[in-house]
């Protein structure tokens, strides 16, 4: 049941609705890389780079979202993680480095890029969830509610979002679930 909507914003959400989700997002995105990660608690991006530090109950993973790979994993899981500040070490190429981390456990990615893209979880669709891609000068409900709709609806996920947004670089986009990962480059 979708929660009471301003009579204002109805003409917006029930267009929001009608959208078909999509699996692949508009130029310049490409298609989807997906990585399977059961068990998946948080995710967070290293500053100033393209570079994912996943947590599960198996382990930490690196991924390089610009280049589409897994290039570091530890399967350990005697690592510190700092619930107070939301931070993991990192493995491989982010050893040493201290990253945040967005998911199970609160804290959250970057929802717009430089250039004006943006990302927003669809406020009113829980139970479900919805994710809508806005390219610049958009947003989920736009300027006023008779502009046309021009987002990108994400929908019908494998399991419960844990984490989702750009990296810092605006390259990369990623929406983490419980048990995967998809991974949108440009």
């Amino acid at each position: 049941m979708r929660g009471i909507i301003p009579k204002h914003l109805q003409a917006r959400f029930n267009a929001l609705d009608k959208l078909q989700a999509r699996k692949n997002l508009p130029a310049p995105w490409q298609e989807p890389v997906f990585f399977a990660i059961g068990g998946l608690t948080c995710a967070g991006f290293a500053e100033n780079s393209d570079l994912l530090l996943t947590v599960s109950h198996d382990g930490r993973g690196v991924l390089d979202c610009h280049e589409g790979s897994m290039i570091a994993r530890d399967d350990s899981n005697e690592f510190n993680f700092d619930f107070g500040n939301l931070k993991v070490e990192g493995i491989g190429p982010l050893a040493g480095q201290k990253v945040h981390m967005s998911g199970l456990y609160g804290g959250g990615l970057a929802c717009q890029t430089t250039d004006g893209w943006s990302i927003e979880r669809h406020p009113l669709s829980w139970p479900d969830d919805e994710l809508f891609l806005s390219p610049p000068g958009q947003t989920l409900l736009g300027s006023h509610a008779d502009q046309p709709v021009d987002v990108s609806k994400l929908a019908n996920f494998s399991s419960e979002i844990r984490a989702f947004g750009f990296s810092p670089t605006g390259r990369s986009l990623i929406i983490a679930t419980a048990a995967d990962i998809s991974l949108f480059r440009r």
